[in-house]
């Protein structure tokens, strides 16, 4: 490996990270000052988490995610394949950025659950896809889609138990 090789293979990875932590801020930040008094005040389903645990879920799905990217783009944008699996990554991103502040910054959770099932169908789709040129950028997303099985649940049981439903 060369210098100016293993210096991009830096870079990517270091953007990569960057790109995917900045668009996990981006979706919390407009959350931050009213989330804690909001969320306290719902009734939650059963094994629903304490407000604190989203920030660290949060974190660590969005390092995995910026490996995963890594990987993406590693494996060539030329590919048909992985040109597809980038353009899938991204708008899962986009999913989430949408579902983070339906729910947590304008509180509008039957929004955020159609929001969030959109988020899971194409996480699950950008996994597939992702695992066809690169096990290890596909199975970095896993976690991230077990946790987004997880707020799918929490948000639907938010949604019902609050009488939410139909309510944008």
């Amino acid at each position: 490996m060369t210098a100016k090789s293993v210096v991009k293979t830096f870079l990517t990875l270091a953007g990569s990270l960057g790109i995917c932590l900045l668009a996990g801020y981006m979706g919390w930040y407009p959350a931050l000052p009213g989330m804690p008094a909001w969320y306290a005040g719902l009734i939650k389903p059963v094994f629903s988490p304490p407000s604190w645990i989203f920030s660290p879920a949060w974190m660590i799905s969005f390092i995995l995610m910026g490996l995963s990217l890594f990987f993406i783009l590693h494996s060539g944008t030329k590919q048909r394949d992985v040109r597809f699996g980038l353009i899938l990554f991204v708008l899962q991103a986009l999913f989430f950025l949408t579902w983070a502040y339906a729910f947590f910054g304008i509180h509008a959770v039957f929004l955020a659950f159609m929001c969030i099932i959109a988020l899971w169908a194409t996480l699950l789709s950008t996994v597939i896809q992702v695992v066809r040129f690169s096990v290890y950028g596909g199975m970095l997303l896993v976690p991230y889609f077990l946790l987004v099985c997880y707020l799918a649940y929490v948000n639907y049981g938010i949604m019902v138990l609050n009488n939410f439903v139909f309510v944008i």
